[in-house]
């Protein structure tokens, strides 16, 4: 399993989404679960750092409760979210 923070999860998750805001993306009908940067991260730690966009409103998106599973998505990167993305650049 790749070792990466939270932090670079994020970074991975919210970069992808300004690149599709772009028009730049090489992956614009992935979803976040399939980043490649992501193949080998857990499905509930890549869900925790969605929520964890959406709560802090770097995102706009929700959360699907099935019967036993969860699913993020996410529409877009809020202004907050494309300041913080082109603050790191």
């Amino acid at each position: 399993m790749t070792d990466l923070t939270n932090d670079i999860i994020r970074d991975i998750i919210l970069g992808e989404f300004y690149k599709r805001s772009q028009g730049k993306s090489e992956i614009p009908k992935i979803h976040m679960y399939n980043f490649p940067q992501l193949k080998e991260i857990e499905n509930e730690v890549i869900f925790q750092n969605i929520k964890y966009l959406i709560n802090e409103g770097l995102v706009r998106g929700g959360i699907d409760q099935d019967e036993n599973q969860s699913f993020p998505w996410i529409t877009r990167l809020t202004s907050l979210g494309i300041k913080f993305v082109e603050d790191k650049k």
